[in-house]
Formats: C-alpha cells, sequence, structure tokens
C-alpha cells in the first residue's frame, strides 16, 4: 500500500512538472513589449492553480503562462478578470481569495491583497484615483434565499495591503460601470445604482426594467462614446425565449432610454443566417469609436433548419440597426471575446469546457482565422493598445 501512495505521489508531481516545463518552453524570450498583440486572462480548472495570464505576440509566438514564468510561482486559483488600473493589471482570482498586481511590461508581481474575511473576488472598476470597487460571489451558490452579499474596497496605489471595506449589499453583483459618478452593478433582478461618494445598501436604488437572468448574467455592461450605458438580455414569452433585447440606459436619469429587440424565428420556419436563439453564455464588446456592440447569438446552419451554430450580431448604437458580422462555425462555447482596436473579432475558445488548454480564435478582416493555443479556460481578451477613436 506504502509503495502504490509513493508511485501515485510520482506521477502527480511528474504531471505537474510536465505541465510547467510546456509553458516554459514556449515562452519566447526577448521578445518585447511593443511587440504585444494581445492579453489573454485564463480561468485554469478550479483547485488546479491554473489560473493564467497569456501574451499573444505579432510575430506569431505565445506566451501561454507568462506570470508562472516571470515569478516561479502560480498566479492563482480561478482567475477572474483582468483591469488596466493606474498603469498596473488587477488580476481577480476568485478560488485563491486574493488580487494579484501585476506590472504590465514585465509581468513580475507588484503585490497582492489578500481577503482578511469570506469573499470571492470577480470584477474590478475604478472609482477613484487611489480606490476600486470589487465584485464579489459570496453568497451566489446559495439559491432560494436572500442572503446577503458584498461589494469590496481596494487600494489601487501602493501600499495595497488588504481591502479597506467589506460593503453588504442585498444582491449579487458581478459586472459594473462609473458614469455620471455613479456605480452601476448588474443582478439578476435589476441595475443597482450607488453614488460614488456613499456605496452602502442603504444609499441605493435598483432599476428594475434593466433585469439580468441566468443566461446573460456574464455580459458587461458597456458605455458608449456618449456616456449612455448598454446592457444586454433576454425577452420571455410565457417562459419562452423570443428575442435579445439591447437596452439604453440614462445614468444621470436614471431610466431606460430605448430598447432595441432582435426577434428569433422558430427553428420550423428559421431559413439560413436566421437567429434562432440565444447562447449558454452571452458574451459582449464594443469597438473602439464606441459605437458598435458586438454580441453573440444562434443562427440556422446552411441546410440543417434543426441545428444551429453561433454568430456574431453587431447593433449601431447611433441609430439601433442590426447587421450580421460574421459566424464563427465549430466554436460552440464561446467563452469570452474581445474587439481590437482594428475592429477584428478575438473568441476564447475554451473547446467545450474540457478542461485542457483552449485556444484564442482571431478572425481577421480578410476572412481568415488565426488559432493561439493557450491556457485552460480562455475567457477575457485584452488589448493594451486600445485608445478610443474621437
Amino acid at each position: 500500500m506504502q509503495r502504490k501512495c509513493v508511485l501515485r505521489l510520482f506521477c502527480a508531481l511528474l504531471v505537474l512538472s510536465l505541465s510547467a516545463c510546456e509553458y516554459e518552453d514556449d515562452f519566447p524570450a526577448g521578445v518585447g513589449e511593443g511587440n504585444i498583440e494581445a492579453i489573454v486572462l485564463n480561468e485554469g480548472r478550479i483547485g488546479t492553480n491554473m489560473g493564467a495570464i497569456s501574451v499573444l505576440y505579432r510575430n506569431g509566438m505565445v506566451s501561454p503562462d507568462v506570470f508562472r514564468v516571470v515569478n516561479n510561482r502560480p498566479l492563482g486559483d480561478v482567475a477572474q478578470s483582468i483591469t488596466m488600473i493606474n498603469g498596473k493589471y488587477f488580476v481577480t482570482l476568485n478560488n485563491s481569495k486574493k488580487i494579484e498586481i501585476v506590472n504590465p511590461q514585465t509581468f513580475k508581481s507588484e503585490g497582492t491583497i489578500l481577503y482578511t474575511q469570506a469573499g470571492l473576488p470577480r470584477q474590478i472598476v475604478p472609482v477613484s484615483d487611489t480606490t476600486a470597487i470589487v465584485s464579489d460571489l459570496l453568497s451566489n451558490n446559495v439559491s432560494g434565499t436572500d442572503l446577503p452579499s458584498q461589494l469590496v474596497r481596494i487600494r489601487t496605489v501602493p501600499p495595497y495591503g488588504t481591502p479597506l471595506e467589506y460593503i453588504v449589499i442585498r444582491k449579487w453583483v458581478e459586472y459594473m460601470e462609473v458614469a455620471d459618478h455613479k456605480l452601476f452593478g448588474m443582478t439578476a433582478k435589476g441595475l443597482y445604482v450607488f453614488d460614488l461618494d456613499n456605496i452602502n445598501q442603504e444609499g441605493s436604488r435598483m432599476i428594475e426594467d434593466v433585469y439580468n437572468e441566468e443566461t446573460t448574467k456574464t455580459c458587461k455592461i458597456l458605455k458608449d462614446k456618449n456616456g449612455r450605458l448598454w446592457a444586454l438580455m433576454n425577452e420571455r414569452d410565457k417562459g419562452k425565449l423570443t428575442a435579445v433585447l439591447l437596452k439604453c440606459i440614462d445614468p444621470e436619469t436614471e431610466k431606460v432610454l430605448a430598447t432595441y429587440r432582435l426577434p428569433f424565428v422558430g427553428k420550423d420556419e428559421a431559413e439560413e443566417g436566421d437567429v434562432v436563439g440565444t447562447v449558454g453564455y452571452n458574451r459582449m464588446d464594443m469597438d473602439a469609436t464606441k459605437s458598435l456592440i458586438y454580441f453573440s447569438v444562434r443562427t440556422c446552419k446552411p441546410g440543417r433548419p434543426n441545428n444551429s451554430q453561433q454568430s456574431i450580431y453587431t447593433l449601431n448604437t447611433d441609430d439601433g440597426t442590426f447587421r450580421l458580422h460574421r459566424h464563427v462555425p465549430g466554436v460552440d462555447m464561446m467563452y469570452g471575446c474581445g474587439v481590437s482596436p482594428q475592429g477584428e473579432v478575438y473568441i476564447c475558445d475554451c473547446l467545450d469546457y474540457s478542461a485542457q488548454r483552449g485556444y484564442i480564435r482571431h478572425y481577421k478582416e480578410s476572412g481568415n482565422i488565426e488559432s493561439y493555443r493557450v491556457g485552460v479556460y480562455p475567457s477575457q481578451v485584452y488589448f493594451p493598445e486600445s485608445v478610443e477613436i474621437q
């Protein structure tokens, strides 16, 4: 029995060492800062400490786990988001209950914020020059209850230390945005609103016209060039999904200004390219001009009316028109997406959530597709050179 235990331990260590060597061998030593095309955040399989930052270089090379290579330790368990604040990457590690601060040129760790009480950090948004608010998954796993959740306030300048404040709220918030000196946070029952100088449950309001259910909870809140907020949700009729809705919110009045509806066609009546439904994980992003919203739907496959494929649509925020951007056959689970400054779509393909290293699919304007193998469960793409085009 003892010999078998030793053998199992040896095999486990061998697998871990081979994984580390694979990442190190892939690291393109000597490639400089100016050659970075995109940054990819990979969740990693829960319980394996395989959250990772991948770097895509313009010469086609990929570093799938650059933080591990540079710092000689793993990033952490279940990487949820990467946000540039005050010239540093702030990376939330959900299962590790920490936030890692990373230098964007060297990828060295410049600090770690460790939670001092229960919490599962998700998304971050800066609310001042020196502080940010972190959304939290604290009580989301307790279904059928109204247990309190929380937001967490952190410092975004040294010394980073531990969280400054744990703010109790009633409903779980994930994606957030700041506009008109207010913090907006998406929940399943509406859109939370907090004044930045009074972020607490007592001072909160709820815009109930902007609701968010299970299939759209992974959508970001987007802010357009005019400072208006946009949220995606699904329309239901008698329990059946009937359309995608994109709602435009005025942050000053806290009212819905307009609702744009993309209806679904029944599969029995659908023709090639018709929108027939939603996807398991809705994703959305905005182009550099802040006037085109990209989002995912399912459309009818050519010659197969009862089968569907994933497709990308756009909404023009100036005139409210929808347009098919492109079909993405072969990618069944789009676990994340990003739109580059050049207006090209990058999709995170996690290979049906099968615990293996996934791919970034880069859909070029020419029609060509480039694929890059990254970490396990890629979920977010960030473009270091993203700038607003006026």
